[in-house]
């Protein structure tokens, strides 16, 4: 089983017990704002993972908005960086920046490079990455997509979100994170990366860029993906399994394991139970759970 938090609720768990719970893993989520003023103590925290026995993945979120599961996190970067910004189809910024843009993509690699160096993890997670898209508008539409999708089809970008365009971009993110991990692994060839698309149940997917497993689970790069789920209704209902079970029958046609992230602001004993045993129909090799208090509360014993 693995637990996900930010660091300053994480410090305040008890990481023995987490251990005595069954916990193997801890995934802690780093901001890109918090990172830069909370350096010192996010690495002292891995440490005390280490320490207490737990494997630590970290979480880096925010950075430009290409990582982006929270809209709420911030990322000073898209405000002193603004020329690096995505084109959305009506010729407009929007509030994500281009993975495809050198300038982006250097100023990423060295921050993570830099976390790489700070923290004793065994792997980083890199989750909901993602092009621009709301209401029909989609981005990317810079300088260098366009040269990019000129060089590979022979022709101009086209303004309506093609097919030919939906792959372009789908290829333009396996490659973004097929460069985060070899700016990890440039640190520590061990490091591990675990990919975590958006919910596959959710219809911006479509056409953010992440949609495609079975591409993003053959990337070179992944150790891992992650399936994200969350209850819907006031019964706490889990998705169905046989929505979920394409992807990932995708991802272990290409030999990755699968970890379902369970999301919800509290799990209640009931949804523990359904999230086990999802995880098992499913086949999946591992649970991770945002709220500690729910395993306290149902004294999980054994890992999945």
């Amino acid at each position: 089983m693995v637990l996900a938090g930010g660091i300053t609720g994480l410090e305040t768990v008890s990481l023995p017990w987490l251990r005595d719970q069954g916990i193997s893993f801890a995934v802690v989520t780093c901001p890109e704002d918090e990172a830069r003023w909370e350096a010192e103590r996010l690495g002292a925290f891995t440490r005390q993972l280490a320490r207490a026995g737990l494997e630590g993945y970290l979480a880096p979120v925010g950075y430009g908005k290409v990582l982006d599961p929270d809209p709420a996190v911030t990322s000073l970067y898209l405000h002193t960086h603004p020329g690096t910004l995505q084109i959305d189809s009506r010729g407009r910024r929007c509030a994500k920046a281009c993975p495809n843009d050198p300038r982006f993509l250097e100023w990423f690699a060295n921050s993570m490079r830099t976390l790489a160096w700070l923290v004793e993890v065994k792997g980083f997670v890199w989750d909901s990455p993602s092009f621009y898209h709301s209401r029909g508008v989609w981005a990317c539409r810079c300088t260098y997509c366009q040269r990019l999708f000129s060089a590979a089809a022979g022709e101009p970008l086209p303004r309506e979100l093609l097919p030919e365009v939906l792959d372009f971009r789908r290829n333009s993110l396996s490659l973004f994170l097929l460069a985060a991990t070899a700016a990890i692994q440039s640190v520590d060839r061990r490091l591990q990366s675990i990919v975590v698309p958006p919910p596959p149940l959710d219809p911006p997917t479509a056409t953010g860029g992440a949609d495609n497993w079975k591409l993003l689970a053959s990337n070179s790069g992944a150790a891992a993906m992650g399936l994200v789920v969350s209850p819907e209704g006031r019964g706490y209902r889990l998705p169905e399994e046989g929505a979920l079970l394409p992807s990932v029958q995708a991802a272990h046609g290409e030999g990755k394991p699968v970890w379902l992230w369970l999301t919800a602001e509290r799990l209640h004993p009931e949804l523990v139970h359904e999230g086990r045993k999802l995880a098992r129909n499913l086949g999946l090799e591992a649970i991770v759970w945002s709220d500690y208090e729910a395993l306290r509360r149902t004294r999980a014993k054994s890992p999945v």
